[in-house]
């Protein structure tokens, strides 16, 4: 699996709302920009949604990921 499949994986079968420093921390993704610009691409093309909202791991409001 790629970090892509890898993300989307995380997202849907977990439920949870994660920012892109907590995906990061969570699959071990080196630089931290690299999961924004993978997330970036996944909401473009309508297979996941950016919002701000409170991340379900780290608990602060910041832009995360949903399903």
């Amino acid at each position: 699996m790629n970090y892509k499949d890898n993300i989307l994986q995380l997202i849907q079968n977990n439920k949870e709302l994660y920012c892109d420093d907590c995906i990061s921390e969570l699959l071990n993704i080196k630089p931290r920009q690299q999961v924004n610009a993978i997330c970036n691409k996944l909401f473009v093309t309508n297979k996941i949604v950016r919002d701000k909202r409170c991340c379900s791991n780290c608990k602060k409001d910041k832009l995360v990921n949903i399903q």
